[in-house]
């Protein structure tokens, strides 16, 4: 299995997607659905302004410079038997989100819209509420939270897709499953497809042959 940062930044897009989603059709309850898309919705933000941050250079996504300069020359010596710099530097830290947005902004120049800003810092601070204490909104302060969650999720992906390639794509794949059950099936179409192909085929050909023969003089 691989799961690429871009992938991983995805994944936690649409989960967060998926979660607004549902959330709209849900009369009462669902606290557990929009803890979700505040945690996804926030991880997926951060790695992919991290991905923008790996684009230009790889040693913009880590806090200090110095130990990823290290990892990497000793992760150059291992000849393979080592594949990330974690591996040789389990201490190695990536920037956090706030970092991350005050270096894309003044390292890599590019612009933040004040809006997707705001949204992504409102977004972080409920996140770390969850997942480290506790969360207690009044029902005015919960809708003001899921109308945040909606400008955030829009305005991010928009903001991301002009940096990242093909983005809306990798969201739209992510999440995908297929159970044995519709792989076999998946498999059993292929084969019968390819096995009537060869079968059309090799009819065409008798088809000619036996033509060739009635053809002769």
């Amino acid at each position: 299995m691989k799961f690429t940062l871009l992938d991983n930044g995805a994944d936690s897009l649409r989960s967060a997607y998926e979660n607004l989603e549902i959330l709209k059709g849900i009369a009462d309850g669902g606290e557990h659905r929009l803890k979700d898309a505040v945690i996804f919705l926030n991880h997926g933000v951060e790695l992919l302004l991290k991905y923008i941050l790996k684009q230009r250079s790889p040693a913009l996504m880590f806090e200090k410079i110095e130990p990823y300069l290290k990892a990497k020359q000793d992760l150059k010596k291992t000849n393979g038997n080592q594949k990330t710099v974690f591996d040789i530097d389990k201490n190695l830290r990536t920037v956090s989100l706030l970092e991350a947005l005050k270096r894309i902004e003044y390292l890599c120049d590019i612009e933040i819209p004040e809006k997707l800003n705001s949204t992504i810092l409102y977004v972080n601070k409920i996140r770390n509420n969850f997942m480290h204490y506790e969360v207690e909104l009044e029902e005015n302060e919960t809708e003001t939270l899921v109308t945040n969650l909606q400008v955030c999720y829009e305005q991010a992906v928009e903001f991301l897709e002009s940096h990242i390639e093909d983005l809306e794509g990798y969201i739209q794949d992510s999440r995908f499953e297929l159970t044995v059950e519709e792989y076999q099936e998946q498999q059993a179409e292929m084969w019968a497809e390819m096995h009537y192909e060869e079968m059309r085929l090799e009819e065409m050909e008798r088809e000619q042959d036996e033509g060739h023969w009635y053809g002769r003089p």
